[in-house]
């Protein structure tokens, strides 16, 4: 048996009988008071939040920073239903914490490059991927100020210590990866030279969005859109991955699946008498429908490649899947998720030490992988942790 197997099989034997062990760090969620006055809140008014856990050892000057996920709003509408909902999503007063797994986990096996760092979950609850700064709003909400959230918990951050670091990556899932891919250059110049920075994007290669000029409208976002992008074209359009990343300085790293749950559900057209399980599963669905999937494939593998690649990372899979940086079978040890018998943690760890210019994506599987599915991943679409009830009502790009 293969090295590679045995390892494998290690990892999955840890996952299955320790898990829980890992799933017990939830450290406690902290409401930054203080942004209120500066306006940074979030669409229903209460502060924002993010839960922490200290570094140790030799990881504790570096600092990690992991942005929430669950899609957007892009109406009075929907926002004023967000910041309603349990989910937390809207408001800081209904959120709960969050269980450490994947790349926050504490635990060397199941993190093994970022276990002993201060690792920071901030939490969503502004509904436009943090980058809303609309002064205006009604007494009641919803205020759209997710820009003033993210500049707010940095400036926190800094001053614990986040400034003196050798070492930080800036990641997120789904809206919380395009958060990160957003920001990514303005958040590098935000810390010192001497610091090593490199962002993480999961999930996050739209090829689709939702009204995105419902979506900068509202908000305001444009300001906080990558200037590189505004400078050239309408920023409505600076929504979409492949007209930011090409110009993208700092270094960064692509983790996706060319069979995102999320968008294959969003973006596939059913023809007539086909049925809904067809967004879900291939079993048979008509030829129509199977090219989409093959077109959706493609388009990812030819745009994530798009620009100087010379020190972006890449992780382009066949799971049939959405994020996969936050949940630990992915993450480490699923063999389905990875490539070249390499997992998806030792990929990004070997990208930001240096050790290795990552660029993998599956060429081979023209159809979905099964991967495992942990316990607390959402369902794809109409699955209100997302954010709302209209996710598979997109705009298709040309």
């Amino acid at each position: 048996m293969k090295m590679g197997s045995i390892n494998q099989i290690v990892a999955l034997v840890y996952i299955v009988f320790h898990g829980l062990q890992a799933m017990a760090n939830a450290p406690d969620l902290i409401k930054l008071q203080s942004a209120v006055a500066n306006g940074a809140v979030c669409l229903d008014g209460s502060p924002p939040a993010y839960q922490l856990d200290w570094g140790k050892e030799e990881g504790a000057k570096n600092w990690l920073l992991h942005l929430q996920g669950g899609y957007w709003c892009t109406t009075t509408e929907e926002c004023r239903t967000r910041m309603n909902d349990s989910s937390g999503l809207g408001s800081s007063t209904k959120m709960k914490s969050s269980y450490f797994t994947g790349i926050l986990s504490n635990n060397r096996t199941l993190n093994p490059y970022f276990f002993n760092w201060n690792r920071v979950y901030v939490r969503y609850c502004d509904g436009s991927c943090f980058t809303g700064d609309k002064q205006e709003s009604a007494a009641d909400g919803p205020y759209y100020r997710g820009g003033r959230i993210f500049s707010a918990i940095m400036d926190e951050l800094s001053e614990l210590g986040m400034k003196n670091a050798p070492n930080v990556l800036l990641s997120g899932s789904s809206a919380g990866g395009l958060g990160a891919m957003l920001h990514c250059d303005r958040f590098r110049n935000h810390l010192p030279t001497f610091t090593k920075v490199k962002c993480l994007s999961d999930a996050s290669y739209f090829v689709t969005l939702n009204n995105p000029s419902g979506f900068v409208e509202l908000h305001g976002s444009a300001t906080n859109l990558p200037v590189s992008c505004t400078s050239k074209m309408d920023t409505t359009l600076c929504l979409y991955p492949s007209n930011v990343v090409p110009d993208i300085q700092t270094p960064l790293f692509l983790l996706n699946s060319a069979f995102d749950t999320f968008q294959i559900a969003a973006t596939i057209r059913l023809p007539a008498g086909s049925t809904r399980s067809c967004l879900y599963n291939l079993t048979g669905c008509p030829t129509t429908v199977q090219k989409q999937w093959k077109n959706f494939r493609l388009k990812i593998m030819q745009e994530v490649t798009m620009g100087n690649l010379s020190r972006r990372g890449l992780f382009i899979n066949a799971c049939h899947t959405h994020s996969q940086s936050e949940f630990q079978s992915k993450w480490l040890g699923d063999p389905n998720s990875m490539l070249d018998h390499m997992t998806i943690s030792d990929a990004v760890g070997k990208w930001f030490n240096d050790e290795e210019l990552i660029q993998l994506i599956d060429r081979k599987h023209r159809f979905p992988q099964q991967c495992v599915l942990d316990a607390s991943e959402p369902n794809a679409c109409n699955n209100y942790t997302w954010g709302a009830s209209h996710l598979c009502n997109v705009e298709q790009v040309n």
